[in-house]
């Protein structure tokens, strides 16, 4: 019986991970005193105490909600709009403490305390998300360190390789997919030389050249340009062949 293989989490991972629960947990402490500051400042404008707490809840909860959009939007338009509301919750949030204070107590000192908790939530909330996308990263990154090594295999390569050579890596292929035969090419009528320039030796191309000049009857450019080579190499070849049968012709008569 296989024990499933237990594995255990980086000290990165661990570290992300306690970040981003701190983070949340100041967010949260910060939401709820700005959530009473607000709530209160509702109440003492005719709000109903049991529909005070609505206040509170849409100003914050836009802010939370836009730094959430603004941190995870891709579309360049939802970004911008996103920091929009972000911005536009935030000023909200910051004034509705403000004036919460200054209303308590008519001090500056006061109001600059107050209006620290909405600001704590705006960067506790997005660096809980940074701390989040961060711990993503590391683990995606770990995964594919995790790749299987190279294959590697001796070959032998001839009888007389000795063991202290060292065995070379074998290269995985790719295997094409699968198509249709191609159709059966049709057999050219243009009357081509017999074999191609770049793989024939001149003796092969002065057999080709004097059987097309001489039997066929071409005409020793259409001859050079067929075979890739100048008319005058051609007319040479001609002339030597016609020297040489004529001169076998004078010794039999």
């Amino acid at each position: 019986m296989t024990l499933p293989r237990i594995v255990m989490p980086s000290r990165t991972t661990v570290a992300v991970a306690l970040a981003a629960v701190a983070a949340a947990a100041v967010a949260g402490t910060s939401f709820w005193r700005s959530f009473t500051a607000i709530a209160e400042l509702a109440v003492a404008y005719k709000v109903p105490a049991d529909q005070a707490w609505m206040i509170p809840v849409a100003v914050d909860g836009l802010v939370v909600v836009a730094t959430v959009a603004a941190a995870v939007a891709r579309h360049r338009v939802a970004r911008s709009y996103s920091w929009f509301l972000l911005v536009a919750g935030t000023v909200a949030s910051v004034a509705g403490n403000g004036i919460h204070a200054w209303q308590l107590t008519g001090s500056p000192i006061g109001v600059g305390i107050a209006v620290l908790p909405p600001l704590v939530t705006l960067a506790a909330v997005h660096l809980t998300i940074l701390l989040a996308r961060q711990d993503n990263n590391v683990a995606t990154t770990q995964s594919r360190d995790t790749w299987p090594d190279p294959i590697v295999a001796t070959l032998a390569d001839s009888d007389d390789r000795t063991d202290a050579t060292p065995p070379r890596p074998v290269t995985r292929l790719r295997v094409a997919p699968a198509t249709s035969p191609r159709p059966a090419a049709t057999p050219r009528q243009d009357h081509s030389p017999a074999t191609p320039k770049e793989n024939a030796t001149d003796a092969e191309l002065r057999t080709v050249a004097i059987r097309r000049v001489v039997e066929e009857g071409k005409t020793v450019r259409a001859t050079g340009a067929e075979l890739g080579v100048s008319k005058d190499k051609v007319q040479r070849w001609v002339t030597a062949h016609r020297a040489a049968t004529a001169k076998d012709t004078a010794v039999a008569g």
